[in-house]
């Protein structure tokens, strides 16, 4: 995960945590500087809210197990490769045909 992944999901739930304040003052007062009298537009406003939020969580959380599931195929790759390097120092020929010579 680089920083420039880390810095865009922390924005992106930023904005989801502002626009929820945001939303709650005008359900709390009916509004701060605009007054929003409609509540099914309200309603649609605070729940496209609410999704910001969750989609900049999921991006977070998807973006690190990416790197996770890279670290994880890495040390994979350097036990089959290590496993190959012992058969062969054995001078064993194996069965698996990725693994003859």
């Amino acid at each position: 995960m680089t920083l420039k992944e880390v810095i865009a999901s922390c924005l992106v739930i930023a904005l989801g945590v502002i626009l929820i304040i945001h939303f709650a003052l005008f359900w709390i007062y009916g509004g701060v500087f605009i007054y929003e009298n409609n509540k099914v537009i309200l309603a649609l406003e605070t729940l496209m809210s609410i999704t910001i939020i969750g989609f900049g969580f999921e991006r977070l959380l998807s973006t690190s197990n990416k790197k996770y599931n890279k670290r994880e195929a890495a040390a994979s790759s350097r036990k089959m490769q290590n496993q190959v390097s012992a058969i062969q120092s054995e001078g064993r020929q194996s069965t698996h045909p990725l693994l003859q010579q």
